[in-house]
């Protein structure tokens, strides 16, 4: 069967593919979760490989308010309206002639304007009529044998309530379930494909978001296809960008291709040894650092302080700083982030300060233990040599629930801050031990951290 992929970011990659040509699929869920913008997606998206779409409403609302929300969005072409994008009101035919009144409407409209995507939104039935369940099965079957003969994809937007398309009560193709699921004073959109004849799915609930591009998908990290085959080798060993630290390992840095951790407290010194870690970039090695609760000029303005040439690897090329967490990012929104930066940039060194950010999210509780060890994964396939910072206390706060056994197991290397002394004793906040290295061992468990130094000089003993 003919795949006909959507470009929807993510969406092609959760149905291995795409759509099937000629299949009739039902798009459920609340107003306002983005259906009417997904499908407008994608028929701008087919106009640019000049296919035809009949767009047809069945709800009273004109075409141009609906458009003047279109406008905004960077696929939208006006130059298509009803030159590939033909809009049309089924709301009358519905009225008056009920199903088969709109299935006459159809037969005549994809005629004439030679559609290959039909698109009906807002489709309602009367539950109160006896012979309601009846009249949807003969309509989704005159509509499945329409799009047949004239080589048509159908999409059906329904909002899922009572009067809706039941979509349990229909043989289509497929169906795609969209939700705004909300937990106090946070939100995620997410979809899941419930029925998909033809070919494998990603199963699941995946997040997705809006913005000016449309819909943009997450398929969830940890259910994507692994290919282990083509982990990347490991090669000379990299710094720390602390040469205290170096110089107690054996290697004299980190192997190539790990993942580390450090872990302690606020204030212990973990973004100075993330900021070091990243400072060590160069044009041959790119660097991203990554942070989800400091801006990137106050993280310019602390590598300074701390003699650290940030400022000077960001203004080469060398090194690249993202903020982590907007708005409301889902966490395999910034999964995806990381390794989209990765791959877009050829990164090679990668620090992130503040896994409590991800934590922030409504997933992290139930699968944030696999998520990390799939993330970990793909930065290992991929070569990267990475760096993560952890404050057990903010992401107990973040996640609503403590730090899981066996989470800092993903990691190859791992770094601790021990707990101040409470007699102060500012040496004991500076220590930082080393639990475990990857292929190496180190000469002394614990190693001395300058956290206060002067311009130009690097962190050291």
């Amino acid at each position: 069967m003919q795949r006909l992929p959507t470009a929807v970011q993510g969406l092609d990659e959760i149905l291995f593919g795409g759509l099937f040509a000629g299949g009739v699929y039902i798009l459920e869920g609340p107003p306002g979760v983005g259906k009417t913008t997904l499908a407008n997606q994608v028929a701008y998206t087919f106009a640019r490989s000049d296919v035809r779409t009949l767009y047809v409403t069945m709800l009273s609302e004109s075409h141009a308010r609906m458009l003047q929300h279109m406008e905004g969005q960077d696929f939208f072409d006006q130059q298509q309206v009803n030159a590939r994008v033909f809009y049309i009101s089924g709301y009358r035919e519905l009225e008056q002639g009920g199903l088969k009144g709109v299935v006459d409407l159809l037969r005549a409209e994809l005629v004439r304007n030679r559609a290959s995507l039909l698109v009906i939104d807002g489709l309602v039935v009367d539950r109160g009529v006896r012979s309601a369940d009846e009249s949807v099965r003969q309509f989704v079957h005159e509509l499945q044998s329409l799009v047949s003969v004239m080589s048509c994809t159908c999409l059906v937007l329904t909002s899922g309530d009572g009067n809706a398309l039941s979509a349990e009560q229909t043989m289509v193709d497929g169906i795609f379930t969209f939700e705004d699921h909300g937990f106090h004073w946070r939100a995620e959109r997410r979809m899941q494909v419930r029925k998909f004849r033809g070919s494998r799915v990603i199963r699941g609930s995946h997040t997705f978001c809006i913005t000016t591009r449309g819909l943009q998908f997450f398929p969830r990290l940890e259910s994507l296809p692994f290919d282990e085959g083509q982990a990347a080798p490991a090669s000379a060993p990299v710094s720390t960008g602390l040469p205290a630290l170096d110089g107690v390992l054996q290697a004299g840095g980190l192997l190539s291709g790990t993942a580390s951790v450090v872990v302690g407290h606020s204030g212990a010194g973990k973004t100075t040894v993330a900021l070091a870690f990243a400072a060590r970039a160069t044009l041959q090695e790119p660097g991203l650092l990554l942070s989800c609760s400091e801006f990137p000029d106050d993280l310019r303005r602390v590598g300074a302080n701390l003699g650290l040439a940030i400022a000077e690897a960001v203004d080469t090329g060398a090194l690249r700083i993202e903020r982590l967490g907007l708005d409301d990012e889902s966490m395999d929104e910034m999964g995806h982030k990381i390794l989209r930066l990765i791959d877009e940039f050829q990164v090679r060194r990668l620090s992130v300060d503040g896994l409590a950010g991800m934590a922030d999210t409504l997933a992290f509780p139930e699968r944030g233990y696999r998520f990390l060890g799939r993330l970990v994964a793909e930065l290992r396939r991929r070569g990267v040599s990475s760096l993560f910072t952890l404050d057990p206390a903010a992401l107990s706060v973040a996640a609503g629930t403590a730090l899981a056994d066996g989470v800092v197991g993903w990691f190859d290397n791992a770094f601790t801050f021990p707990q101040p002394r409470p007699e102060g004793g500012g040496a004991g906040a500076r220590m930082l031990a080393i639990t475990k290295v990857r292929a190496s061992q180190a000469s002394q468990p614990l190693v001395d951290v300058e956290l206060a130094h002067s311009r130009g000089r690097p962190p050291g003993p």
